[in-house]
């Protein structure tokens, strides 16, 4: 269950493979083809690796859609590639009622640096580098509700690369990662707590959010992408005292999240400076690793 595939070559090297593809969740052409990019590449950076080649996989109406969008949404998809210094090579488009654009990615690994979603250890402290929130915003999206600062926000966020934050890392005694996609916060956590046969527990007063966020609530409801709530809540438990709209934005479905880092307690606090200083402002340290206490919780909100 981990975020992409990994083919032993030889002792010193491995192909890592994923692919992702999805609707727009944003107007602009082009800023959509740069959440793409860098969503598709995420899952490499979260296994440590690095990418190097891209495949476009690309399927729209084309009597309704008009030639210059379709341009308009592969350079900035190509452009994000190029800032991540990978190479385009190919891909394969199909005309169908929907419009979805996504992306194959291969990357390389040494073997023996590969980070896993199943080898966090208690007393570990837990990292995220992106904020939450990406539901309601783009719920906003859809009914033209964002102020132009939030737009920004919003886009800034998810074409952000995790690159930067993955590069960071690598120094540090990292004993697990993963990226926080469709699964979300808590349902991405779930996969680490159960694989590492451990207990996961957040401070719901630490997580990042996007601007303005509980405001954008108000008006625009969480869409449950994947119900990812019938997924993993029977192994959670949450005080009584959290605030109802943060557990829910934990449990709701990301695009292009950031990374959900699990390292050594002694070396926290200087990598969050130096994911700060890469860019990364808003990564915070959001909770720990213990040992398993009840076999039927795995995550626990406070």
């Amino acid at each position: 269950m981990d975020d992409a595939g990994v083919y032993k070559i030889n002792d010193d090297i491995a192909l890592v493979q994923t692919v992702d593809f999805f609707s727009p969740i944003v107007n602009s052409p082009y800023d959509f083809g740069q959440i793409v990019a860098a969503n598709s590449l995420s899952d490499i950076y979260a296994m440590g690796g690095t990418p190097c080649t891209a495949m476009n996989i690309l399927a729209y109406p084309p009597g309704l859609i008009p030639q210059d969008c379709i341009e308009k949404l592969l350079c900035g998809a190509s452009e994000k590639l190029k800032e991540a210094k990978v190479s385009l090579v190919g891909g394969h488009t199909m005309e169908q009622e929907e419009l979805i654009y996504g992306m194959s990615i291969t990357g390389t690994i040494n073997p023996q640096r590969i980070k896993t979603n199943s080898s966090a250890r208690a007393d570990d402290v837990i990292i995220l580098t992106k904020p939450l929130g990406a539901g309601p915003y783009s719920n906003a999206v859809a009914a033209d509700g964002l102020t132009d600062l939030q737009y920004i926000d919003f886009v800034a966020m998810m074409s952000r690369l995790n690159k930067y934050a993955s590069e960071a890392m690598k120094g540090f005694t990292i004993s697990a990662m993963t990226d926080v996609t469709g699964f979300g916060l808590l349902g991405h956590s779930m996969t680490v707590a159960k694989n590492s046969d451990v207990l996961l527990e957040f401070n719901s007063n630490k997580v990042p959010f996007l601007r303005d966020i509980f405001t954008i609530m108000e008006q625009y409801n969480l869409q449950g992408v994947c119900k990812n709530s019938e997924y993993f809540s029977r192994y959670l438990e949450s005080e009584k005292s959290v605030d109802p709209r943060k557990l829910k934005l934990m449990t709701e479905a990301q695009t292009s999240g950031g990374l959900l880092i699990f390292i050594n307690n002694n070396e926290a606090e200087d990598a969050i400076e130096a994911l700060h200083k890469c860019g990364d402002k808003t990564a915070q340290i959001i909770g720990k690793v213990k040992a398993v206490e009840n076999d039927n919780i795995s995550l626990r909100v406070i």
